[in-house]
């Protein structure tokens, strides 16, 4: 089988056992559990807002746009040519609809599509409104569903991450991949990084040498220490990414001071297996 194949191949037909509690072979790794969903989504919230219920309603200074729940999903306001369907919260609102859970009245349907607030100041002064109230309630209880749509976000973007390298490098990320999305700790791994800084998709091989997304990380795997597990070099990959990028920075823009936090950050990555 020539290589155009094998990749067809790998793309479209592999499958490996759930990692949920259905116990059906042939279903997409990345089909998890709840029982999975809500610890990534907890630690994804952690990462994200430090685990502030007010963290899960945010608009932040400077941007256009709220962010919410556990991965900041982008909300625009009616204003905005931005926004659609397909746009980050409305996109989540449909899937939680879509999965038969109830959603306030208000956020159903094309209700959903705009933020009801206009701007940073008018949504700041919302704060302690009865629907902000209720959209952090909303925002609370659907962590474990959340947590699965950025998994499945993760899967769709694995086409792209593919086609973004170059062929001869595609069998050995897509490899890498699937050894870290095997476990639930690897899963996490994944996810949360896609939502920290990006997939790293460009047409560009100059982006693709230099950038600091999940494809980058991926890439980079190859070059950890000798011995390393997946979880280990894809840390490794993912900090030294991250190092360059600050190396490669101006200096007045002092971006050494985020290193601490990112590296942070990715330790939670090594801290053992997801508690279910």
């Amino acid at each position: 089988m020539n290589l155009a194949k094998i990749i067809l191949a790998l793309l479209f037909f592999c499958s490996v056992p759930s990692l949920g509690n259905h116990g059906h072979k042939n279903q997409q790794i990345l089909s998890i559990s709840p029982q999975i969903a809500l610890p990534i989504g907890i630690k994804i919230w952690f990462n994200e807002s430090g685990g502030s219920v007010m963290g899960l309603t945010t608009w932040n200074y400077g941007e256009d746009f709220a962010s919410l729940g556990i991965g900041h999903f982008i909300w625009h306001p009616y204003s905005s040519k931005r926004a659609s369907f397909n746009s980050g919260f409305p996109h989540l609102l449909r899937y939680i609809e879509a999965r038969g859970i109830n959603i306030p009245s208000w956020l159903q349907g094309r209700n959903g599509l705009y933020c009801p607030w206009s701007n940073r100041n008018e949504f700041l002064k919302e704060q302690y409104s009865s629907k902000m109230s209720e959209l952090r309630i909303f925002l609370q209880k659907t962590i474990p569903i959340q947590a699965e749509y950025m998994t499945r976000h993760l899967q769709e973007i694995l086409p792209d991450l593919l086609a973004s390298a170059p062929a001869e490098e595609r069998v050995f990320i897509y490899q890498k991949f699937y050894s870290l999305a095997r476990t639930p700790t690897g899963i996490y791994a994944l996810v949360d990084y896609l939502n920290f800084k990006g997939a790293g998709v460009s047409n560009s091989r100059y982006n693709y040498e230099r950038g600091t997304g999940l494809l980058q990380v991926l890439k980079g795997m190859k070059y950890a220490p000798p011995g390393s597990t997946p979880l280990q070099a894809y840390v490794w990959s993912a900090k030294n990414a991250l190092i360059k990028r600050v190396e490669r920075a101006s200096a007045s823009q002092h971006t050494e001071r985020w290193l601490g936090g990112w590296f942070k950050r990715l330790n939670t990555y090594l801290e053992g297996n997801i508690d279910t």
